[in-house]
């Protein structure tokens, strides 16, 4: 398994990122990059929480023995504190950097299929938001998207009661004003709108710690998708708002519930 950290220029931005990436291409000493080619990667897009970067995934979790298992690629980018949300006016466009540019420069610099249904994205907490409100926004690139203990905490804010995320004047500062609940910055919102307009919806998987601050908002919105006749993966199990929950999270999403192909001797190894 290969981990690379990749800088570049990200025009979504106007500045230099970063980028860690999880790349399968030496995990086998029998199979060379030429064996390879002609087998593009499925993709996974990993993003971070509040107060997060590009190495949270990788300093707190297994991600990259689960990745290996499954032959898969996992990218991870450096999300800062805003919601994966797009401020053009500051040339913060962290939505279209995510769901556009960083899968766009991926692909070009890796080996990885360009088919929907083989391009994942997954967040925990603010990340879980970010993966949601981008994967229905660019819903024709990611064939699935999963979020864990998703901080969909828009409503809160608008109804000014009071999270355990961000404050106030931070959410102002986010999300802005106005009427926030039948824009694109709420997710439920976003699937109206899909289906309003015949659009294809991606596979969803949310999941939430029944011990986690942020259950009922999870809950509410696995009645909203229900509702709408979304199908959809809605799993809870005993957890916190921590990294023993998400680790075991991105275990099963990798290992039983992605559509991933176990082609790695570990894994083959592991079932013995």
């Amino acid at each position: 398994m290969a981990l690379l950290q990749v800088d570049f220029k990200a025009n979504s931005l106007q500045r230099r990122v970063r980028i860690n990436v999880v790349l399968p291409v030496d995990k086998d000493a029998h199979e060379s990059w030429q064996d390879h080619r002609g087998k593009p990667y499925k993709t996974l897009y990993l993003l971070h929480g509040i107060y997060g970067d590009a190495n949270s995934w990788l300093c707190n979790s297994n991600v990259v023995r689960y990745a290996e298992e499954k032959n898969l690629c996992v990218v991870m980018p450096d999300g800062e504190n805003g919601f994966y949300l797009d401020h053009p006016e500051y040339y913060n466009c962290y939505s279209k950097y995510v769901g556009d540019e960083l899968v766009d420069i991926t692909r070009r610099m890796f080996p990885l299929s360009t088919r929907r249904e083989d391009t994942f994205l997954c967040g925990f907490s603010m990340g879980g938001y970010g993966a949601l409100r981008t994967g229905f926004r660019f819903h024709d690139t990611f064939g699935v998207i999963c979020g864990l203990s998703n901080a969909l905490i828009l409503e809160n804010y608008v109804r000014g009661a009071k999270n355990d995320v961000a404050n106030a004047d931070y959410m102002k500062a986010i999300f802005g004003e106005g009427d926030l609940l039948h824009s694109d910055l709420n997710p439920i919102h976003q699937v109206e709108t899909l289906l309003k307009d015949g659009k294809s919806i991606p596979e969803i998987y949310i999941s939430c710690g029944e011990q986690d601050f942020l259950i009922e908002e999870n809950r509410k919105f696995d009645q909203a998708l229900t509702d709408l006749g979304v199908d959809h993966t809605f799993r809870t199990s005993p957890g916190k708002h921590d990294w023993d929950f998400w680790d075991k999270e991105v275990q099963y999403l990798i290992r039983s519930w992605l559509p991933t192909e176990q082609e790695s001797a570990l894994a083959a190894e592991e079932i013995r």
